[in-house]
């Protein structure tokens, strides 16, 4: 679970990984992400910034800058990944900043980030006490950050958590990350977060949505999905205590209805 561990882990399985997740061979598995990621988000300037822990190689972060007009800086601690979300994410030209760096050494000063997001990042996270202090230290005051973490009762995660890298999903549960939320300054809500089918091609995507829909409906069915979904509001101020702006108005993802 050591950031060495992971960083070793991650430099190899780079190319794969980015093969594997590739948009257009699963475009409803980051398109989902995607569009959870922006419902979330308060509207942003753009001058704010906006923080993504463990980009990866920068698949999904390429399709929330399609919706959002901010900065954005990701960071990650495999160069192999950095290298090819550079690649990807080359497009936004100057609004894209991508760092080497340890979820608890963010490269931001105090209060810079306007938000922040990830995906299956958490886990990974050696020391998750210390890494959500320096977010709440990087978040502005009243800051909403966004994550997406494998719950550990959805089969296929299950089986991954067998990965040295991946055994933090062991530890993945809603009142794990609401205690260290919580201690690190943050108002918290964890729930599932409605998604319960692997990706598919774009021509089963309508049943498979159907299905998503149907199983979060399900009383004993709808907490054994694949992602808990976190969101996280900053205290407003400096001490830890929390305070949650009364009102919030959210982007809204491809394929949003209302």
């Amino acid at each position: 679970m050591s950031d060495s561990l992971q960083q070793r882990a991650f430099q190899r399985r780079a190319s794969g990984y980015d093969r594997t997740f590739l948009r257009d061979r699963w475009p409803r598995n980051q398109e989902w992400k995607a569009n959870a990621i922006c419902a979330a988000l308060p509207v942003l300037a753009a001058d704010d910034v906006v923080l993504e822990l463990g980009c990866g190689t920068g698949q999904v972060a390429g399709l929330v800058l399609e919706h959002i007009p901010s900065r954005y800086v990701g960071v990650d601690l495999a160069p192999a990944m950095l290298s090819l979300a550079r690649s990807r994410l080359a497009r936004f030209g100057g609004r894209v900043a991508l760092r080497e760096a340890a979820a608890a050494q963010l490269p931001l000063g105090e209060g810079e980030a306007a938000a922040a997001f990830g995906v299956d990042v958490l886990h990974h996270v050696d020391d998750i006490e210390a890494a959500l202090r320096e977010l709440h230290r990087v978040l502005r005051p009243g800051a909403t950050a966004f994550f997406l973490e494998g719950n550990p009762l959805f089969p296929l995660n299950a089986l991954i958590a067998v990965r040295a890298e991946e055994r933090g999903l062991l530890r993945s549960r809603p009142k794990n990350y609401e205690q260290w939320f919580r201690t690190a300054g943050f108002d918290v809500e964890v729930r599932p977060a409605g998604l319960f089918t692997p990706p598919g091609p774009a021509r089963a995507a309508r049943l498979l949505d159907a299905t998503d829909r149907l199983f979060a409906r399900t009383p004993g069915v709808r907490a054994l999905g694949i992602f808990h979904a976190i969101t996280a509001v900053r205290g407003m101020f400096n001490d830890g205590s929390t305070g949650v702006p009364s009102q919030r108005r959210h982007h809204r993802g491809k394929g949003d209805e209302g």
